[in-house]
């Protein structure tokens, strides 16, 4: 069986973990914590394997050799996020709700700079080649419907907090950014699918699908947990957990599909 659908079968049995403990609360509140701190860091190193498993696979070092590398490194300091968070709440015993920002949000927020630029050196990489590069009206549309959509939220969802005089402007800086730097990272991944596209072929836009579709998954989350925080209605087992951890088993999936596309041309 090929490694992308080894790890494919293994992230739905993640998830499906995830989805038994969270219904049952299995174990107590105490279990809950650890399993919902520890199974992002489980499926941030699935990722993290998988963007570097098709790093190596690229022989050239050129542009695109290091795009993913910077995807590669955005992922390692997710994963260094999500490893600070479960190591102050659970051997540490953080009140991580009364404690915000915290350490790991920082390595989350310095994980968004290398994630853009990977993003963007691969479509400038794919530009610069002589591919076909699609409509300038396409791009235009795409931006504009993500735009639209994630603004939306963001207003009904997060107006609120900045109108807020009790929440600091550091706790606004945080909350807000997650779900605008998410918009950096959708776009430009929506991009890759459109342009793998145009070579006719579903294999070659397959890994961007799965990348693309990370990344909302984690705007998802985001935007509802910087929502849920603020009310203090976050806290361990909470479902949007799970759209965080199939952000990064999507990304990881999609990171092994580019491998063994490489290895078949």
């Amino acid at each position: 069986m090929k490694k992308s659908k080894t790890v494919f079968v293994f992230s739905l049995i993640l998830i499906f973990f995830n989805l038994l403990f969270y219904s049952f609360q299995i174990g107590g509140e105490n279990i809950l914590t650890i399993v919902s701190d520890f199974l992002p860091v489980i499926c941030s190193i699935i990722a993290c394997i998988g963007l570097n498993t098709a790093f190596r696979s690229f022989k050239t070092f050129d542009y695109t050799k290091i795009s993913w590398l910077m995807l590669l490194l955005g992922i390692v300091l997710f994963f260094g996020g999500e490893s600070t968070y479960a190591v102050l709440e659970v051997i540490f015993e953080v009140d991580m709700n009364e404690t915000f920002p915290t350490l790991a949000d920082y390595f989350w927020l310095a994980g968004y700079l290398p994630l853009f630029i990977g993003l963007a050196m691969t479509i400038y990489a794919y530009k610069r080649s002589g591919f076909p590069f699609g409509n300038v009206k396409m791009y235009s549309l795409i931006s504009a419907i993500f735009v639209i959509i994630t603004g939306g939220l963001i207003y009904l969802l997060l107006i609120p907090i900045i109108q807020d005089t009790e929440t600091s402007f550091l706790e606004k800086f945080v909350y807000l950014f997650y779900p605008i730097g998410d918009l950096f990272l959708i776009i430009p991944a929506v991009f890759m699918i459109y342009i793998t596209s145009l070579f006719g072929k579903g294999s070659i836009s397959r890994p961007w699908k799965y990348i693309a579709a990370g990344f909302i998954s984690m705007t998802i989350a985001d935007i509802l947990y910087s929502y849920l925080s603020w009310l203090d209605m976050y806290g361990a087992g909470n479902f949007i957990d799970v759209a965080w951890n199939i952000g990064y088993l999507l990304i990881g999936i999609g990171a092994f599909y580019q491998k063994e596309l490489i290895e078949s041309l």
